[in-house]
């Protein structure tokens, strides 16, 4: 079973373009990024989709995956036995208006 690291991540980080979006009651919600790893010996696109199940208990419905990282682990032949991504997951999690 690959390893997985799910970690969760603030959608404005110096350095990257991100932005608000309009959702939810109010109309306001905060695009968000969750990082996750995945593995398959199948290829890279089923790497991706096992990195987004991994991180299906922290993500809803997400609306994009950036591709941070991609590597591969080879057999004794020199071919590619285990297809390894690390992707970045961005969901929109909308902003309650405040109590009071």
């Amino acid at each position: 079973m690959p390893r997985r690291n799910l970690r969760s991540a603030p959608a404005f980080r110096s350095g990257t373009r991100r932005s608000i979006s309009r959702a939810g009651s109010d109309g306001s919600a905060l695009v968000r990024l969750v990082e996750a790893q995945g593995a398959s010996p199948k290829g890279w696109d089923a790497a991706v989709s096992d990195a987004l199940r991994s991180a299906k208990d922290e993500v809803d419905s997400p609306i994009a995956v950036e591709i941070a990282r991609q590597w591969a682990d080879l057999d004794s032949r020199g071919r590619i036995a285990t297809y390894r991504v690390s992707v970045k997951i961005a969901h929109r999690q909308v902003l309650a208006p405040p109590a009071g």
